[in-house]
């Protein structure tokens, strides 16, 4: 899967324990960013995960990203994809991978 950020594309592998230390590591509880749906911070962890980058640096490049006309939900959607797409994740979140 590939997320576009600031007319730069980014390849995103699947999610892994590494990427969940990487998003604690910048101040963001994942789990609790996903269960009470915070979208701006969820964004900036996982640009930090795809851009492999500080904290600082996610906020930087999200701000860009939307003072440039892209959208913070189009990396929030990237976010719940790579999560659907991560066994880990499912695992981790309780995300229960039946679509019904």
């Amino acid at each position: 899967m590939n997320i576009k950020i600031n007319q730069k594309n980014y390849s995103v592998a699947e999610l892994s324990f590494k990427d969940m230390v990487h998003m604690e590591d910048m101040g963001f509880s994942v789990i609790e960013m996903f269960q009470k749906a915070k979208v701006f911070s969820l964004a900036v962890a996982f640009v930090g995960v795809c851009a492999n980058c500080s904290r600082e640096e996610a906020e930087h490049l999200c701000e860009q990203h939307v003072l440039g006309g892209g959208k913070i939900e189009d990396i929030y959607e990237a976010f719940n994809k790579a999560v659907e797409d991560s066994g880990f994740f499912k695992k981790l979140l309780g995300v229960n991978g039946d679509k019904k």
